[in-house]
């Protein structure tokens, strides 16, 4: 696959994310701005978050029957018009019903991409650095997402933050249109030969190896989401740090993400993605121990050294729980794509609820 064409997918994983955190800082001046109240600003946020974890599956389904380029493309031009409908929406009604718009942009986008990288592999090894490489530059937005929005907010106004979506979205676009995809493989539903494939998955192992995948995505966001929320308030809460020196003594578990994404592909092929998800798993573990034992110190230097170890469990737990997922399923990768973003998506919307409830 050309290097462009697999940039400009990975970039898609890019928007979705940045779009999760990049409008978070924007907020208050959206509020102001529009002179909308708690709800309305919940719903700038819901809208958006919502719709993607809805329609994750349904669009990876559809990739598989229709070519998940189709979707892809779809997914970008939906992200192009719900952003440029964002910069320019006079209320905040309208701004609502566009970050619904982005929602399906994004959906469509997070799920073709993954499938469609997934797809063009030629064996596992590949697919594993492919979505390593997927998960390690697409997690570059969380933690330059609050930054930049934090300093297109101050440089012009909210409305830069959505301005910014659409370079980034036609330059992903031109090799994705540009270069023609694989040969379609064979999907339930197509022929005869794609019905003896179907019959044949709805008994082998490979539904409940993708089934444990999605379990185990759906819990490290739950535990991600739902800690990082906590993190944040015990240290503006308790520690009386501002809400901006909050997010920067969170950065060390942001931060290594995607070095350590990349690098889980390389394990991965040595390892196999089941142990390199337990290594990763073992690694986060003790990186939560620590954490529990440092986030009430005297000082901030032991909390940030174990969200490090933290940050480097998870950053390899997450591709390679993520590759799994598509191995289990090779040939439904838009199936296995959707299944284990909406679980990791429905795992992270949990955690916060549950983490907010017992703080």
């Amino acid at each position: 696959m050309p290097r462009t064409l697999v940039l400009g997918l990975c970039a898609g994983y890019f928007l979705v994310l940045l779009d999760v955190t990049v409008v978070n800082v924007a907020l208050p001046q959206i509020g102001s701005d529009l002179r909308a109240g708690q709800s309305g600003m919940a719903g700038v946020v819901n809208a958006y978050t919502l719709v993607l974890a809805a329609l994750l599956l349904p669009f990876g389904v559809c990739g598989d029957r229709w070519g998940h380029r189709r979707v892809v493309v779809l997914g970008f031009l939906c992200f192009f018009l719900g952003s440029l409908a964002c910069s320019l929406s006079p209320t905040i009604e309208l701004l609502v019903a566009a970050r619904a718009l982005q929602g399906v942009g994004a959906a469509a986008t997070m799920a073709g991409t993954l499938a469609m990288l997934s797809e063009s592999a030629v064996d596992d090894w590949e697919r594993s650095r492919l979505v390593g490489l997927w998960a390690a530059l697409g997690g570059i937005a969380l933690p330059l997402g609050p930054l930049l929005g934090g300093l297109l907010v101050d440089l012009g106004s909210w409305r830069a933050v959505f301005w910014l979506n659409l370079p980034i979205i036609v330059a992903a676009l031109v090799p994705i249109i540009v270069h023609h995809p694989a040969s379609p493989r064979l999907v339930p539903g197509s022929g005869d030969a794609a019905r003896e494939t179907g019959r044949s998955e709805s008994s082998h192992p490979s539904r409940i190896r993708l089934a444990l995948a999605c379990l185990v995505a759906g819990l490290l966001n739950f535990c991600v989401l739902g800690t990082l929320f906590l993190l944040t308030q015990h240290l503006q809460d308790v520690r009386g740090l501002s809400p901006f020196q909050a997010g920067l003594a969170t950065l060390p578990a942001l931060v290594p993400l995607p070095f350590f994404g990349a690098l889980s592909g390389t394990i991965s092929n040595r390892l196999g993605v089941w142990r390199t998800s337990a290594l990763g798993l073992i690694v986060a573990g003790v990186g939560l121990g620590l954490m529990g034992l440092t986030v009430s110190g005297p000082s901030l230097w032991g909390l940030s050294l174990t969200l490090v170890v933290w940050a480097i469990g998870v950053g390899v737990l997450m591709p390679a729980i993520v590759a799994a997922a598509m191995h289990a399923l090779p040939e439904r990768p838009g199936f296995a794509s959707g299944a284990g973003s909406t679980a990791r998506n429905l795992g992270g919307a949990v955690g916060v609820a549950v983490f907010a409830a017992l703080h």
